[in-house]
């Protein structure tokens, strides 16, 4: 996917969303919306590609506007509103920690898996191991998530002020529908994770993509031009289905 093109798909969905309370997320995310769609757009090979996790829909968005052939997942797809019919999506009901994906066996060659492992409270391994199951063999995995080591978790830690807010974290199943983030991982962490469910990582990347305005902005420029890139916020994993491992079965 050409990069003028992707921008000029996130100006539509911005334009779109004007007005609306997740606008801010838009405008925090972008970059990473930008870097996740070029990243795709190198590995897409015309066939369909999975996206588990949908709302609040401005990545879905950018999918649809620049023609990616695509099906999403979402534990509530309703609540994407508006977006959902204005883009044309097609995001299915599914909890993917309770129930199976809606797909054979094999059936899928990519699957896009951003920013979500980080909210799974309740049986992340069987998320993994159905996207092992739905994918071919040697299909792609994309999943992207917060790194623990960034280097603001980091200096929390170590003034005492914990990682993360756990009251506002357990009070979004109540204002978004879904948990905020239950933990966040360490690349190991995620590399044990993938590897139990059959896949290779191919590729990392570490990034850093919002850094606001003013004094702080600069500060976070400087800040993340000078750390070493393990600890920037977010981490890119790129990996491979090599082993059709057992599935598992939902837990009750």
């Amino acid at each position: 996917m050409d990069t003028g093109d992707i921008d000029r798909a996130l100006n539509e969905v911005h334009e779109a969303i004007r007005g609306e309370p997740h606008i801010v997320d838009f405008v925090r995310h972008r970059a990473r919306y930008a870097h996740d769609a070029a990243l795709l757009g190198d590995i897409l090979d015309g066939t369909p590609l999975l996206e588990i996790g949908a709302f609040p829909g401005h990545f879905t968005a950018l999918l649809s506007i620049l023609q990616v052939p695509f099906v999403s997942v979402d534990i509530d797809p309703e609540r994407i509103g508006s977006l959902r019919e204005r883009f044309r999506m097609d995001v299915r009901r599914c909890d993917v920690e309770r129930e199976p994906l809606p797909f054979a066996d094999a059936s899928l060659h990519h699957v896009a898996c951003n920013e979500v492992f980080e909210h799974l409270r309740f049986d992340p391994l069987f998320a993994l191991s159905e996207m092992n199951r739905v994918l071919a063999p040697g299909g792609h995995l994309l999943l992207t998530t917060p790194n623990l080591y960034a280097i603001q978790q980091c200096l929390r830690f170590i003034t005492g002020r914990g990682l993360g807010d756990p009251l506002s974290e357990f009070a979004k199943l109540r204002s978004l529908g879904h948990m905020g983030h239950v933990r966040e991982y360490s690349h190991r962490d995620m590399r044990r994770f993938l590897q139990h469910a059959g896949f290779r990582v191919e590729r990392v990347e570490y990034r850093h993509y919002f850094f606001g305005t003013g004094k702080r902005g600069l500060a976070r420029r400087i800040v993340f031009a000078v750390v070493p890139a393990r600890f920037h916020t977010f981490q890119v994993i790129l990996a491979r289905k090599v082993d059709a491992i057992p599935h598992l079965a939902p837990l009750p």
